[in-house]
């Protein structure tokens, strides 16, 4: 409780406050150029290997044509709705940053640019240059996008069904009382949140017309699963108070080990991928890249560090048996059906 109420004195700097915020939106979204990466690398190796039939030229095209219209449909649904996005304090009031919605428009706008770009640059060298590789097919480069796809879903999957199995409240829930009666709220937002917005997203208690935080809950413990799991097909924030958090494991740290698991491409010493300098800056560079992910979550009470530490230890665990588990898998299979499946 001390650690993240001395990181949470971050938010009262707006630089800090501004470069948390980038990076809360930019978790929300950074996994999904590398999960079109792993998903395309399959199709591109596959594509070739069955002599670029048809079949498999259609399926391709498609996949390429239902990601443009999802990228699209995405970001022009966010950033359109953004500026009038009601937190609770109403219409334009962003509830973690307890700043304009516009704000955060202005950011869905520059994440959307520059990750479109990346898109637009994958998709580039994708279709271009890496369809053309001599050692496409005896490189092995399907099997490394099928572990790194397989190993981004397994982790997935376990943050996502410990989220609400936990149910653990934000540092923000539980601190929200000293929040609420703060300066940092306008008197119109506290009214705003009593008469209606509690409803819309109760991160706190209302108790006849005081406003209290939600109990604390430690990272193992369990928070009444079986009477709160109706609230998960209810607007998320309208639940009980704290359960809907769903604060344990952290699902941002979860997103930015998918620019990680792009190491099965480059890492392996039996395809001769030795680590050279490039490597090295990139480990570098993503090693700083999810420190910053954990703390900004920390000081935005978006996060514990128990969920952080947690999430970043179950995937590097993943991390090491998924690899041999996916060779010995397509062994048996090429082994089995007399294929030379790579």
């Amino acid at each position: 409780m001390q650690i993240n109420s001395w990181f949470a004195k971050g938010m009262d700097n707006r630089v800090i406050k501004i470069i948390v915020w980038v990076y809360e939106e930019a978790g929300m979204t950074q996994s999904f150029i590398f999960i079109f990466l792993f998903i395309a690398v399959i199709l591109e190796v596959t594509f070739i290997s069955s002599n670029k039939s048809l079949k498999w030229k259609i399926i391709l095209i498609l996949y390429y044509v239902g990601w443009l219209v999802f990228w699209l449909s995405f970001n022009i649904i966010e950033i359109v709705s953004a500026p009038n996005r009601n937190d609770g304090f109403g219409p334009g009031v962003n509830g973690w940053f307890l700043d304009s919605q516009k704000i955060r428009q202005y950011i869905l706008i520059a994440l959307f640019i520059i990750e479109t770009l990346g898109f637009v640059a994958t998709f580039y060298y994708l279709r271009f240059k890496f369809s053309n590789r001599a050692d496409l097919l005896k490189n092995g480069y399907r099997v490394d996008a099928i572990k790194a796809l397989t190993i981004y879903i397994l982790s997935s999957l376990v943050v996502w069904i410990m989220k609400p199995v936990f149910g653990r409240p934000y540092f923000y829930s539980v601190d929200f009382s000293n929040l609420f009666y703060s300066d940092r709220l306008q008197p119109e937002w506290r009214d705003y949140w009593i008469q209606t917005g509690h409803t819309i997203k109760s991160w706190g208690i209302l108790n006849e017309g005081t406003v209290e935080s939600v109990s604390y809950k430690e990272w193992w413990q369990i928070n009444d699963f079986f009477g709160n799991i109706g609230d998960l097909f209810k607007p998320l924030g309208s639940g009980k108070a704290g359960w809907w958090n769903m604060d344990f494991p952290s699902g941002h740290m979860n997103s930015c080990f998918a620019i990680l698991f792009c190491g099965y491409f480059f890492f392996g010493q039996r395809k001769n991928r030795n680590i050279n300098i490039w490597k090295w800056v990139f480990l570098v560079i993503w090693f700083i890249h999810i420190n910053l992910m954990q703390y900004t979550q920390i000081i935005s009470r978006t996060h514990w560090i128990t969920d952080t530490s947690f999430t970043i230890s179950i995937s590097l665990i993943l991390l090491i048996i998924n690899g041999f588990l996916i060779d010995k898998i397509i062994k048996r299979y090429n082994t089995k059906n007399n294929k030379n499946f790579r």
